[in-house]
């Protein structure tokens, strides 16, 4: 019923809905290249807030028929909740659960999702309307993955191939990407926006030096030093987890390239193997 329900107040931004579907990162002027490390800890009050102050937002309770909770304040609430974002990024959502739905096909259907905001009033793509904090996300057949309960630091190998494979869906279809490993502000949740699309893994980026950092430790075992900086050591692990999924082409320089590859460390994640 409300995954079409688009509140119009103000202005249309017709054209950023357009840049974001081309991966540009103009949905947002001034935006791109900002700093994601701002906090991004969203009370229930500021989000009941934000509902009723978003401009030119589409409201949704759903994604893609996805049920999508708010446990911030009652763990475990099943309540349905108006959410906001702009069309474009609700796009990116649809795209990035059917790829999850896909990826993850042997834990059987997403039952819901969990968030700790989308549109929130506040600087950032959050107030963009151009960003997701995700908590929590329950299959069918029992299957979970919590960054809410921090499962990134769990000590179940199985839990946390699980959380990397999830984190790699959502680079998929995500610039910036913050986890567990990339600061204590993102402990409990991981962060997805549309700042600086299209998506790659840049050598010059914390964000995506730790993610690959991490792969390599929890897929591989190579005893990298999670610290977010491309030396020679991760320079050489990331070649051999390249080589090991059959991955050819540039994913540094093509969005293809390093699309597919987070596909195959999805589903080694969601397989609990090792690559």
């Amino acid at each position: 019923m409300f995954e079409n329900n688009v509140t119009r107040r103000g202005f249309v931004t017709g054209a950023a809905a357009v840049a974001g579907l081309a991966g540009l990162s103009t949905i947002a002027p001034g935006l791109a290249g900002a700093d994601p490390k701002i906090g991004d800890q969203h009370t229930d009050a500021e989000i009941r807030a934000a509902e009723a102050g978003a401009l030119a937002m589409m409201t949704f309770q759903k994604i893609d028929g996805t049920p999508v909770y708010y446990w911030r304040s009652n763990r475990g609430n099943t309540t349905a909740r108006n959410w906001q974002c702009t069309d474009a990024f609700y796009n990116a959502l649809v795209a990035w659960i059917r790829d999850l739905r896909s990826l993850s096909s042997s834990y059987g259907s997403i039952s819901y999702v969990v968030s700790a905001g989308f549109y929130v009033n506040k600087p950032g793509q959050h107030g963009a309307g151009t960003a997701m904090d995700l908590d929590h996300v329950r299959w069918s057949g029992g299957n979970t993955i919590s960054p809410l309960d921090k499962h990134h630091a769990s000590s179940n190998a199985a839990i946390r191939k699980r959380y990397l494979a999830t984190e790699a869906v959502c680079r998929r279809r995500f610039r910036y990407v913050l986890d567990g490993w990339y600061n204590a502000d993102h402990a409990d949740h991981i962060h997805a926006d549309f700042g600086g699309m299209p998506v790659r893994v840049l050598k010059d980026s914390e964000s995506d030096t730790k993610f690959v950092q991490a792969v390599c430790n929890n897929f591989r075992g190579s005893g990298l030093v999670i610290d977010g900086d491309w030396g020679t050591n991760t320079q050489n692990a990331f070649n051999g987890l390249k080589s090991a999924l059959g991955v050819t082409g540039d994913p540094h320089t093509s969005s293809s390239v390093w699309q597919g590859m987070l596909s195959k460390i999805a589903t080694k994640g969601f397989a609990n193997q090792n690559i």
